[in-house]
């Protein structure tokens, strides 16, 4: 591996993969980025699948089971693209689990939100979007730092301000 030779837990892999995203992106730097990042994206999804049944603890001081599922992570992947190359000003990307939460001035994005499949929570005062056919396991009655903490939380910005692939 080339890109993600070093990594032992599905976190750190994560993590790199944001790191790699945002320097490699064709979006965010142009066409000829385009070959590399397949290259990173390959490697993620081999990456994540040896991790399967992977177990940690998470945030939630709770033991959790990595189960890797390659048409999941790659519409995650895609859904965040798209949102990327939207170039949103003033929005925050938040992936909670398998989720997708866009939070902060997106009264002025709302059609492109719309446009990209995002729905209005009114409780959660923010944009999400989620695989179709996906079963809530949740309890609705819980707070949204309350499912951060669930099922993990990776934010993605960008140092001008607009949104791109950091964690914050």
């Amino acid at each position: 591996m080339t890109y993600f030779h070093n990594v032992q837990t599905v976190g750190e892999a994560k993590s790199l993969y944001r790191r790699l995203a945002k320097e490699n992106h064709p979006d965010l730097h142009g066409p000829k980025f385009t070959a590399r990042m397949q290259a990173i994206n390959d490697e993620y999804h081999k990456i994540l699948a040896s991790f399967d049944g992977q177990t940690s603890i998470g945030s939630d001081n709770k033991e959790h089971t990595y189960h890797y599922n390659r048409d999941v992570e790659q519409e995650l992947m895609d859904k965040i693209s798209e949102l990327l190359a939207l170039k949103l000003e003033n929005v925050e990307i938040e992936l909670v689990g398998t989720w997708i939460w866009v939070s902060g001035d997106t009264k002025p994005v709302k059609e492109a939100l719309k446009s990209a499949g995002l729905k209005w929570h009114s409780k959660r005062m923010r944009w999400y979007w989620r695989k179709s056919g996906y079963r809530r396991r949740y309890n609705k009655k819980a707070s949204f730092n309350d499912l951060r903490q669930m099922y993990g939380s990776r934010t993605f910005e960008n140092d001008d301000g607009a949104t791109g692939m950091v964690a914050a």
